[in-house]
């Protein structure tokens, strides 16, 4: 490990293994080598991931918008990341449980952005 770049943790919350590519992009953006703290669980509350979170110099989240507005406000100076990418036809199909098929798509990762403020306000029907 480089004096110059200290290992950085980063809680990654998402149910699917974080690729080279983003991993490889989070390492530019956090200025060096990174540690994954993995959360791969369902969120049920979003306190299950405060020790991760405090152990964490940034983090990660594929979550719903509700509780990544919940996580902005825990982590407080921490940076909350969402990754960025878009679908691209493989130009194969998939069969579906049920029979049906489908054309199959590919997530290119296209970079990170770091949410500032997300605001939700929601009405029980």
């Amino acid at each position: 490990m480089s004096q110059n770049h200290p290992e950085k943790t980063v809680l990654w919350i998402s149910r699917h293994t974080m690729t080279p590519d983003q991993l490889a992009d989070l390492e530019r953006i956090m200025g060096g080598p990174v540690r994954l703290l993995v959360w791969a669980d369902t969120v049920s509350s979003m306190e299950e991931l405060r020790p991760l979170l405090e152990q964490a110099d940034a983090v990660a989240a594929v979550l719903p918008l509700e509780k990544l507005a919940q996580l902005l406000e825990m982590a407080g100076e921490k940076p909350v990341l969402q990754g960025i990418s878009r679908r691209v036809p493989t130009g194969r199909t998939v069969q579906l449980a049920d029979g049906r098929t489908e054309q199959e798509f590919a997530y290119v990762h296209e970079g990170w952005q770091q949410l500032l403020e997300v605001r939700v306000r929601t009405k029980r029907l």
